[in-house]
């Protein structure tokens, strides 16, 4: 009987010890886990952050860039009008020549 209580209480140390053992393998598996899903909340919230700051920089750069275009446009306007002015002048510099040539023929 004696023999029978000291296997029974060695296999009950055993056991008592394995299990212990189990339960740390459990919980780093478990911390392991909440480690990694740490990380992924972090690396979520960065590209969240870093989106954020690409549409913020856009926002700021849509002023410059419509500011930009208008002072293009007023500056292919502003030569259009020139072109044309120019156009207009020669063509009167050519009538008044031609009148001028005119009055020399009539007054000889």
């Amino acid at each position: 009987m004696h023999r029978l209580i000291v296997v029974a209480f060695a296999a009950l140390c055993l056991v008592g010890t394995s299990s212990f053992a189990l339960a740390d393998d459990a919980m780093k598996n478990e911390m392991g886990q909440m480690k990694e899903q740490m990380k992924a909340d972090k690396g979520g919230l960065k590209a969240d952050v870093k989106g954020k700051k690409v549409e913020m920089k856009a926002k700021m750069k849509a002023p410059k860039e419509a500011k930009k275009t208008k002072k293009e446009d007023m500056k292919g306007n502003a030569k259009a009008h020139k072109t044309k002015m120019k156009a207009k002048a020669d063509g009167h510099n050519e009538a008044v020549k031609g009148v001028g040539k005119d009055m020399k023929a009539a007054g000889q």
